[in-house]
């Protein structure tokens, strides 16, 4: 069953109920007003009569004479009119034969039931009975129901044919509704049929409306166009690594050959060619692995907990020095930072890497941790102001580092993994020469040395 068809099936069924119950409620209201009526008349003739009985002499048990009894006047409803004394004797009035049903007149009659309303059928009739006691037994009045069920089934009638007009009316309304409710959704549906067919992401489907609907449309096309430059990454990331891959490649491939060819070369000729094999595969190596370092990063997100930023950049700090035997001095204020504790030190080592490839041998690489932030300066040459916007694009190399080692994606690393913790990194030129790299995580708070991050923060 298709939504449309659901959507009217369920608005009419609403409406039928509403409609339904609008109905009877009316009819039971008009059937309510039209009885009363006939009770206010069968009142108002019993209060007659007993005015009569009382205005009688006292007959002891005897029922009153019914011949005393006054008429209805013109353009009142008259009634029929029974006596029924406490032995259950049945009196009429003169000139009627018809008995109305005996009931619990003979106990209102001796007083052990009070006036009340019955129904019956009297001589194929349907009437309306009020037994009433007076003076030496019970009077019951009765009139006929005849106009009144004709009046009912009339307006039953009349009712009936309101609600198949309205169920038909209602029904072809709310479909009409539900189709133009629904026509968005329907060109939604075959513009993503249109798109999955020619593959093309950047044709959107039109987001004008201010309604839900048109916030659905907003978020398809966002959709799209995070799928669009998601793929357009993935083929940028596939040729960028491609061009890269085939330099060390070649390079390696070149001196392999140059071996195989040249079988009289003394051994260390031989060594130079391999040792140049080996960087290249090495260099391919490290490529490939911060390829898959940026390919996992974008399909994974971070599995984020408390965790110390400056533990893990001490770690780092520690390796690096171990390396390359190169001077780091380290400011390091206990931090906990939300993130994922390898992807954060991967990130912390790509950017201690980066400042000792630029750094001098004579000078320090400065990091700390301070505020929340980690920042990593170095004294070499700094970034061009016209290179910065651009130092954290993959594969992008700087003017001065396209003759040194590097794929240029360790700082594209780095700008991912902060972008994944919702943090921030930046680079500036440092006072005196140098850049200032400075990466910045969610803080969950500073802590005391030695305290788990688990702990509460005494500070």
């Amino acid at each position: 069953m298709s939504l449309r068809v659901r959507l009217t099936l369920g608005t009419v069924a609403l409406l039928s109920i509403a409609i339904a119950v609008a109905l009877v409620t009316a009819y039971f209201v008009v059937r309510h007003e039209l009885r009363s009526e006939i009770d206010r008349s069968l009142k108002s003739r019993a209060a007659t009569i007993a005015a009569v009985a009382r205005q009688l002499p006292a007959g002891g048990l005897e029922p009153p004479p019914l011949t005393n009894v006054p008429r209805a006047r013109f353009g009142e409803p008259d009634s029929y009119i029974q006596f029924v004394d406490r032995a259950g004797k049945i009196v009429l009035r003169p000139g009627e034969h018809v008995r109305l049903p005996l009931g619990d007149a003979q106990a209102v009659a001796a007083g052990r039931r009070g006036a009340h309303f019955t129904e019956a059928v009297a001589a194929q009739t349907h009437v309306r009975i009020y037994t009433v006691r007076t003076p030496g037994g019970a009077v019951e009045l009765a009139r006929s129901l005849r106009d009144v069920d004709s009046a009912l089934g009339w307006i039953r009638d009349v009712f009936i044919a309101v609600l198949f007009l309205a169920l038909t009316a209602t029904t072809a309304l709310a479909y009409l509704v539900a189709r133009a409710t629904l026509r968005p959704v329907a060109q939604l549906t075959a513009d993503a049929e249109r798109i999955a067919a020619t593959r093309d992401l950047r044709a959107g489907t039109d987001e004008r409306r201010s309604d839900e609907l048109g916030r659905l449309a907003k978020a398809f096309n966002t959709m799209l166009r995070a799928l669009a430059d998601s793929l357009s990454a993935q083929r940028q990331l596939v040729a960028d690594a491609s061009h890269e891959l085939r330099t060390p490649l070649t390079t390696a491939r070149t001196s392999l050959e140059s071996l195989e060819r040249h079988p009289e070369l003394e051994l260390d000729q031989r060594q130079v060619y391999l040792r140049a094999a080996i960087s290249e595969l090495e260099e391919m190596t490290s490529l490939i692995d911060e390829l898959v370092e940026l390919a996992r990063g974008d399909v994974r997100p971070p599995d984020k907990q408390p965790i110390r930023l400056d533990e893990l950049t001490e770690e780092a700090i520690s390796a690096a020095k171990r390396r390359t035997d190169r001077d780091i001095h380290a400011e390091l204020e206990p931090t906990v930072v939300s993130g994922a504790a390898d992807d954060v030190a991967r990130a912390i080592a790509n950017l201690l890497d980066n400042a000792i490839k630029w750094n001098p041998p004579s000078a320090p690489v400065e990091v700390s941790v301070l505020h929340g932030a980690l920042t990593v300066r170095d004294h070499g040459p700094g970034v061009p102001p016209e290179e910065r916007e651009h130092i954290f694009d993959r594969f992008y190399r700087a003017t001065g580092a396209r003759t040194l080692p590097g794929s240029g994606l360790g700082l594209a690393i780095v700008r991912q993994v902060a972008e994944a913790h919702g943090g921030t990194v930046d680079v500036e030129t440092a006072p005196g020469g140098g850049a200032v790299f400075t990466l910045r995580l969610p803080i969950v708070g500073n802590v005391q040395e030695g305290q788990h991050p688990s702990e509460p923060n005494s500070l």
